[in-house]
């Protein structure tokens, strides 16, 4: 199978290695470039990390609270909390909405979101204090081609709403390509016309690959 992986580097890469592994032919056209920002740490220490996004683990430079509980949206955020290190990452349970509702389950009161500049409205829930940090910025990169794949991945609805204008920009035919996105938000930002739509059961990498067939058992 031929796949576009429209990842932000280094993830990317990462994606085309493993999917290369199975025996897949990959191309490789990231659709966003992530870039740190400065930052200020919250003037009351927090109780718990708050962590949406790979790219904030990995850019933040936020070693003053690794020894506190840093609560991942997904298994990659999780991933790169570790390797940041972060000694205590727990299970986000996969939307920042899950996110913020486990930490109150778990009996926090004051939270740190090291965030993007874009991100999800979510409510909070009653009695959580969230304080929220923008550690980095996702530039939009053009998309060079017009894909000739089986299957795009795109991993946000911002990413998938770019993607279908730089598909536009390019004189490309819809009807001739087939997505696969992570949420209901991103089917509606990549809008209609396309050969194929399929939406991963979780919003995570490995769902994704699964709602196009692919295993990594």
């Amino acid at each position: 199978m031929h796949l576009l992986v429209t990842r932000p580097q280094p993830g990317g890469a990462a994606t085309a290695r493993r999917l290369r592994g199975l025996g897949h032919v990959v191309t490789l056209a990231p659709l966003m470039a992530a870039e740190a920002v400065p930052w200020v740490p919250p003037a009351s220490p927090p109780s718990a990390i708050m962590l949406t996004s790979a790219n904030a683990a990995r850019l933040a430079d936020a070693r003053a609270f690794h020894a506190l509980p840093a609560f991942a949206v997904g298994t990659a955020t999780a991933r790169a909390a570790r390797d940041a290190g972060f000694r205590d990452v727990r299970d986000g349970g996969g939307t920042a909405q899950a996110l913020l509702d486990r930490v109150v389950m778990a009996g926090f009161a004051n939270i740190f979101h090291l965030a993007g500049a874009d991100r999800v409205v979510v409510a909070v829930p009653p009695g959580l204090c969230v304080t929220t940090a923008v550690v980095y910025r996702a530039r939009l990169l053009p998309l060079v081609a017009a894909p000739v794949a089986d299957w795009v991945l795109l991993y946000s609805a911002r990413t998938a709403g770019h993607f279908a204008a730089e598909v536009d920009r390019l004189g490309h035919d819809r009807g001739g390509i087939a997505i696969a996105v992570f949420s209901a938000a991103a089917v509606s930002a990549a809008g209609p016309g396309w050969r194929a739509v399929r939406m991963a059961a979780h919003p995570d990498e490995d769902a994704l690959l699964a709602a196009v067939g692919i295993s990594w058992q």
